[in-house]
Formats: structure tokens, sequence, C-alpha cells
């Protein structure tokens, strides 16, 4: 994964890059103006670690731009401070970063981090790809619905008029399959089976 490490210190850029090339990426911006123009970019990392205080934009108000701007708000953000105190730290995460970790970082605590941050990510490309997928069933599932509806709409002869759904058959006819011209051959066979009989007994009579 690319990384952005947002730093204007030459030692603890060094250090960071130390810990976390190894696995990663890593882009490296010297204060928070670079690093909120790097941010905007579309090949931007998803990651970054931000100083608290640097040149330009402030780590905390880098974090409050990303939030602000909806094609990037969901990056994940990593305060990187030496103010270790309950109030600083809440205020960090209040101005939107989603972790935090003190100078100088501790490399194992650094990585498991990080490695949160990966995985938080993972799972909101999951989840918007269960989105995508959800919302094309949806779509053709109401192309399909609009499809039949479509089909069941009376239709219209050549004159305008609209066209009469043909005439079903008796019931008699529908439940022993028949046609009409079936009962008329049995009608024509069973006239012909009483004249034959007829016939047999004017013979016999004779």
């Amino acid at each position: 994964m690319r990384i952005l490490i947002a730093e204007d210190d030459a030692f603890f850029q060094k250090l960071l890059q130390q810990i976390l090339a190894h696995d990663h990426e890593i882009i490296i911006a010297n204060n928070g103006n670079e690093a909120w123009e790097m941010l905007q970019r579309p090949d931007a990392p998803r990651l970054a670690i931000l100083d608290w205080v640097m040149p330009g934009l402030s780590g905390p108000q880098v974090c409050r731009k990303v939030r602000e701007c909806s094609s990037i708000s969901s990056m994940y953000l990593i305060i990187l401070t030496a103010k270790n105190n309950e109030a600083d730290i809440v205020s960090g995460l209040r101005a939107g970063a989603d972790d935090y970790i003190t100078k100088p970082p501790i490399s194992a605590e650094l990585q498991a981090r990080v490695r949160v941050g990966e995985r938080i990510l993972a799972l909101q490309e999951t989840v918007k790809e269960q989105s995508i997928l959800a919302n094309q069933a949806s779509g053709r599932e109401h192309l399909l619905r609009k499809s039949h509806a479509a089909s069941s709409l009376p239709t219209r002869s050549s004159n305008g008029e609209e066209a009469k759904p043909e005439a079903e058959p008796p019931r008699q006819l529908r439940e022993h399959g028949k046609s009409r011209l079936d009962f008329r051959a049995e009608a024509d066979n069973a006239k012909l089976h009483l004249l034959m009989d007829r016939l047999e007994k004017s013979h016999l009579r004779h």
C-alpha cells in the first residue's frame, strides 16, 4: 500500500521510512500545504501519517479539509504528535484523524496501527463493491418489471382499435384438450356406426 508521510523534520522522515518502507511505498510531503495538494490528486495514497505541527497547514487542519471533501473523505489519517495529553488527543480525533501515534514512534506500534488502517480501508472497498453490485441487481430487476408491464398492455390493430384477446375455447375443450374438429370427427363416426347398425338389422329381417 502507498502511504503519505507529511513531516518537516528530516530525522523523523527517515525514521518513519525505515519502519514502513519494507512493506509499503512511501511518499513524502515536507509541509501541510504540500500534503493537502498531494491528497487531492487522483492517484493519492489512501492512508496518510500527518505531523501535528509543521509549516503551512497543521496535521489537524489537513484532516478537516480531507473530511470536508467528499471525494477523499474516506482516507485513513494518522496524526503524529509530541502531544500526549488527553485534551490534545481528543482534539486531533475530533479534527478528523482516525488514529494517532506519539513521537518518537515505536516501530511495532506504528506498524500495528498502519495494519489497522489497511484493514479498515479494505472493508470500505468491500462495502463499496457490494453496494455497486446491489445497485446493478436493482437496476436489472427494475428493467425486467418495466418489460413485463409493457408486455401485458393491450395491443392495437392496424386501424387503431384495441385488439380483443382471443376467446378461450369452451371449458370442456380446455379440460380434454380437444378441438372442434376432433368433436366433429367423433360425431361423424357415431353417425356412421348408427347407419351400419340399421343396415345390418334390415338385412337380417330380409
